[in-house]
């Protein structure tokens, strides 16, 4: 299971960086319609829930900058921001980052209780790897979001990699 769930990871979060080669820094903070967060937030939330969550439950600390959690924890928005957010770059480099990082960190543990059970609704979830799992669902979900608000915002072509002078591809 351990070999799955990461090669999960891995894929997941290279669909992820595939996502984020294809906006821009404009189309990044498009917001169309009653959208409440932006392409930018989606990202930069898959990076900070995920370490936050799994470092967590088992007495670690994570790997999010001070601001990131404020920026982009669950129920935030960029309507709230008090300051400008991370260029696509700098959280590519975090998600680039991450997974390698977890595999490394969690290697041979993800059979192993979590400090308290992380409950969803009525499903409890009690080991690393049921964590885990469920950080890669989430990931997906946020991909939905942000492909929901590029097709909002007019993109057709939801994959193809874009290039602007300030942007590393």
């Amino acid at each position: 299971m351990e070999e799955m769930l990461f090669k999960q990871l891995q894929f997941v979060r290279k669909r992820t960086i595939a996502a984020l080669d294809a906006t821009t820094e404009h189309l990044a903070d498009e917001m169309p319609g009653n959208v409440k967060n932006s392409i930018r937030w989606n990202l930069g939330h898959i990076f900070v829930s995920q370490d936050t969550l799994l470092y967590s439950f088992i007495g670690e600390e994570h790997h999010a900058p001070k601001n990131y959690l404020e920026l982009f924890a669950m129920g935030s928005s960029p309507h709230q921001w008090k300051e400008e957010g991370p260029t696509l770059q700098e959280i590519r480099d975090y998600l680039v980052e991450q997974p390698s990082r977890i595999q490394e960190d969690f290697a041979g543990k993800l059979e192993e209780p979590i400090q308290q059970p992380f409950k969803l609704g009525d499903h409890e979830l009690i080991t690393l790897g049921e964590l885990l799992s469920f950080a890669i669902w989430h990931e997906g979900l946020h991909q939905g979001a942000i492909n929901t608000i590029k097709r909002a915002a007019g993109t057709e072509d939801l994959w193809s990699k874009v290039k602007e002078e300030n942007q590393l591809v």
